[in-house]
C-alpha cells in the first residue's frame, strides 16, 4: 500500500466518497428495529445482536480486521497495529422510537472513509479503528453511555455486576452475547496518550445549521446532562371531601417543579445553551377523583459550561426543600447522572476548520448540545466532531432525516479531517 500524500484534494480526486453506499448501510440496519416503534433498536435487544452481526460483516467486507472488545464495543482495524491509533465511530443503538441517523450516520460515514482507503490502496501513518460503541442511548440508565464510558476507565466491573438490562438480564450476560468479557473490563480501556486522536460525525439534532443554511459545522464544545431522579409524597386522599387547605397534592408540587426548571433554565443564571426538561413522571393512584399520593419524576439541565449547572442543581435543591415545607411533602431527590462540560481540543477544532476550508465549506463553529460519544472519550485523548444538518432539527424521532448531499458533504469532512490529523498526530 502506498502512504497517503499529504495533498487532501488529490485524494478525493482518487478516492471519492461514494455517500451512496452510506446511505444504503443506514437504510440496511434501519430494517433490524421494533416492527411495532419504528426505529428502534435498543442496546442488548434481540434486533440489536442481529444488527451487530450485519455490522460485523460489512466491516470484513470492506477489509477491516474485526474483534468486540471487552466492554462489547465493535471494533474494525485498519493498518497494522501501533501504538498510536486514529479513531473514528459512534453508535447504533437507538433510543424508544428513534431515528435512522442518530450515531449511525458516524459509524456507516467512518465505514466509507475506510472502504475508500482500502480501495485505494492507500496507507495512513497511523492505524486506523472504527468503532460501534455499546449503548449511547440510555438503556443502562446510570452508566450509558456505556462502550465509550468503560473505554475511557469510568465504569468498574463491580457496577457492570450489578446493573439489569431492561430485558431482564444481568448487564454482564448482555454484554457476553455481545461477544464481550465483562470479567476482563479493565483490558477495554485505552490508556492516554494511546489514541493520536477521535473523530465523530454526527448529524447536529438541532435547527442551527438548517437555519443558516449550512451542510456542515464543526464542533467546539459538548454539554453535560445532569440528571436527578425525584420523589414527591403527599395524601392520596378523596378528590371531592378533602378541602384545597387540607390537601397534601404531590402533583401540584411535582407541577411547580416542572415550571421552576423551566424559569431555572431560562433565567440570566444559565448559559444561552442552557436547558431543563421534566420528560418522564409517574402519578399515583392516577385516578380522576383522587388527590395525587405520590410522584416520581425525572429532571435533566445542561449546559456547556460548568458553572451554571452546579448552580441551576442547587437552586433547584433549595426551592425543593421550600415547596416540601410550605405543603408538607416527604420530597427527595437524587442527582444520579452528573457529566462535566467538554471543550473540544483546538488541534481537532483546527482539523475540521481546515477540512472544511480545503473543500470550500464555510467554518461554523458551535457547541453540541446533545452528549456524545466524543465527550465521554475527550478527558483521555483529543477529540472531534463534525455536524450536518438534519432536517427541521428533528432527532429521537421516527422523522429524523439527512439528505444525501448533507451525507456526502459531512463524510467529505471526515474523511479530510482524518488525512490532517494522520499528517500531523504523532
Amino acid at each position: 500500500m502506498r502512504k497517503v500524500e499529504l495533498n487532501v484534494q488529490n485524494f478525493f480526486s482518487e478516492i471519492p466518497i461514494k455517500a451512496e453506499r452510506i446511505q444504503a448501510d443506514i437504510e440496511a440496519i434501519s430494517r433490524f428495529t421494533d416492527p411495532d416503534v419504528p426505529f428502534t433498536r435498543r442496546a442488548f435487544s434481540p434486533q440489536y445482536l442481529e444488527s451487530r452481526a450485519w455490522l460485523a460483516m460489512q466491516f470484513k467486507n470492506a477489509g477491516l480486521s474485526v474483534k468486540v472488545d471487552a466492554a462489547g464495543n465493535l471494533i474494525g482495524q485498519m493498518g497494522p497495529e501501533s501504538k498510536s491509533v486514529l479513531m473514528m465511530g459512534s453508535h447504533t443503538d437507538t433510543v424508544q422510537g428513534g431515528g435512522r441517523f442518530d450515531g449511525i450516520l458516524g459509524v456507516m460515514a467512518a465505514l466509507e472513509v475506510a472502504r475508500a482507503l482500502n480501495e485505494s490502496s492507500i496507507e495512513l501513518n497511523h492505524s486506523l479503528e472504527i468503532v460501534d460503541f455499546v449503548c449511547e442511548e440510555p438503556t443502562i440508565v446510570n452508566l450509558s453511555p456505556l462502550g465509550s464510558r468503560i473505554m475511557a476507565g469510568d465504569v468498574t466491573i463491580t457496577e457492570v455486576s450489578k446493573a439489569i438490562t431492561p430485558f431482564g438480564q444481568s448487564l454482564s450476560d448482555a454484554i457476553a452475547d455481545l461477544g464481550g468479557n465483562p470479567s476482563q473490563l479493565n483490558t477495554a480501556v485505552r490508556e492516554p496518550g494511546s489514541i493520536a486522536g477521535y473523530l465523530e460525525l454526527h448529524i447536529e439534532q438541532a435547527p442551527v445549521l438548517e437555519r443558516e443554511s449550512l451542510s456542515v459545522g464543526v464542533v467546539t464544545a459538548i454539554a453535560a446532562p445532569c440528571r436527578a431522579k425525584v420523589s414527591i409524597k403527599g395524601s392520596a386522599d378523596h378528590a371531592g371531601a378533602t378541602m384545597m387547605n387540607e390537601r397534601k397534592d404531590a402533583l401540584a408540587a411535582a407541577a411547580e417543579l416542572i415550571l421552576l426548571v423551566e424559569k431555572i433554565t431560562t433565567s440570566p443564571l444559565m448559559s444561552p445553551d442552557g436547558v431543563g426538561t421534566v420528560g418522564w413522571l409517574e402519578n399515583f393512584p392516577n385516578m380522576a377523583n383522587v388527590i395525587p399520593g405520590e410522584v416520581n419524576l425525572t429532571v435533566e439541565i445542561r449546559s456547556t459550561q460548568a458553572a451554571p449547572l452546579v448552580e441551576a442543581m442547587n437552586e433547584i435543591d433549595q426551592a425543593l426543600d421550600e415547596i416540601s415545607e410550605r405543603r408538607g411533602l416527604e420530597v427527595e431527590i437524587e442527582w444520579q447522572h452528573v457529566e462535566t462540560p467538554v471543550t473540544l481540543p483546538l488541534q481537532m477544532q483546527e482539523a475540521v476548520s481546515q477540512a472544511c476550508t480545503s473543500l470550500g465549506f464555510p467554518v461554523k463553529k458551535m457547541p453540541s448540545r446533545a452528549s456524545h460519544d466524543a465527550a465521554r472519550l475527550a478527558p483521555i485523548f483529543p477529540a472531534g466532531m463534525i455536524f450536518i444538518r438534519c432536517k427541521e432539527g428533528r432527532s429521537h424521532a421516527s422523522e429524523e432525516w439527512a439528505s444525501l448531499e448533507d451525507i456526502a458533504d459531512g463524510a467529505r469532512v471526515l474523511a479530510q479531517s482524518l488525512l490532517n490529523l494522520d499528517s500531523k498526530a504523532t
